[in-house]
């Protein structure tokens, strides 16, 4: 009960900073927007009233799509890695830890390098999903021993499969694509950012996040049980094999669709769990929902950042978010190393 309560009030708390976080992120930029201008701004872009200058297209067409996608981006990384976590029973395993975000990386790239993505709206996120979930199910090949993957093992999976798909994406850029500015435009967009971004990709990113998240809705208690030994949970009933494949593509969706719209922004899918976890406990059923609001408020306030910190450039979201987790991923490697339960 006292775990519920504190998920309780967890869930309205990031709900009303979130909230806050939109109105701040819509406002704050060139020019920066009171309150009341920014949403007067909203309204004549909806053709409810008028504004001065630029500054309905500015609020309505910019930085509202922007910030949606921040939001859908967060929400589904930071379901990607609680769920990852879960099926892997390593609370390192993330979908940049695991070579996943990489993956659906070299899989967009491949699209948008064949020419598939301007035909075919769907293809480079589809793309993503094949290449992501191949890399997953390769990593877990690797890593997965008898008594379930080790910290070291899923790291030095992640570390290999990161650098042979890097490889990948250079091969693609510059030996394949016939573009020789291709290789430093996908290096930019590997950085990961929302630079340019329209309804469309937030309906692309808001849609994985549909689909794949209420695919993990009904396994909600197979995720606690999957924290057990196989044999073990397998033993209350569980279909471990399906629970896990059904699971593992779930994340991957939801780590691809987002990937080849925003390109790689990493550590969300790691920190965020976790600290959530440390709050609200580790049961799914209240851990998924947090998870999901708490990287849609980390990757929102991110994304301001980049637009406060550095006024005259658009400083890219992965750097931000980069910075931000890499510290955190040490703290749990130094954890780790002292024998503390992570």
């Amino acid at each position: 009960m006292r775990r519920t309560m504190h998920a309780r009030a967890f869930l309205i708390t990031a709900l009303v900073l979130l909230t806050a976080a939109m109105a701040w992120s819509l406002s704050r930029g060139t020019p920066n927007l009171s309150l009341a201008e920014t949403w007067e701004a909203l309204l004549a872009h909806w053709g409810r009233g008028q504004v001065e200058g630029n500054r309905a297209l500015i609020v309505g067409g910019l930085r509202l799509p922007r910030m949606l996608v921040a939001l859908l981006a967060g929400a589904s990384l930071a379901l990607a890695g609680t769920t990852m976590q879960a099926v892997f029973k390593n609370p390192l395993a993330s979908p940049e830890v695991m070579g996943t975000m990489m993956g659906a990386a070299l899989g967009s790239v491949i699209a948008i390098v064949a020419g598939w993505s301007g035909r075919f709206v769907l293809a480079t996120p589809i793309c993503a999903l094949v290449a992501a979930a191949v890399v997953s199910l390769v990593v877990w090949m690797v890593a997965a021993g008898p008594g379930g993957v080790s910290v070291t093992a899923i790291l030095l999976a992640g570390v290999a499969m990161n650098s042979l798909l890097g490889a990948g994406v250079a091969f693609v850029t510059q030996a394949i694509s016939a573009n020789p500015y291709r290789s430093g435009e996908v290096l930019f967009w590997l950085m990961g950012g929302l630079e340019s971004k329209s309804y469309s990709h937030a309906a692309i990113v808001g849609g994985g996040l549909l689909v794949f998240g209420i695919a993990i809705v009904p396994f909600v208690r197979e995720l606690d049980l999957l924290t057990l030994r196989d044999d073990g949970a397998a033993s209350l009933g569980v279909n471990v094999a399906l629970v896990r494949n059904t699971m593992l593509l779930s994340a991957c969706g939801l780590t691809a669709t987002t990937v080849a719209n925003t390109g790689g922004i990493a550590f969300v899918g790691l920190v965020v769990p976790h600290f959530v976890r440390m709050i609200v406990g580790p049961a799914h059923r209240a851990l998924l929902p947090c998870a999901a609001v708490g990287g849609a408020l980390v990757l929102i306030v991110a994304d301001g950042i980049c637009r406060v910190l550095v006024t005259d450039v658009d400083l890219k979201l992965g750097v931000v978010t980069s910075a931000l987790g890499a510290p955190f991923f040490l703290m749990l490697l130094w954890k780790h190393r002292r024998g503390e339960v992570l």
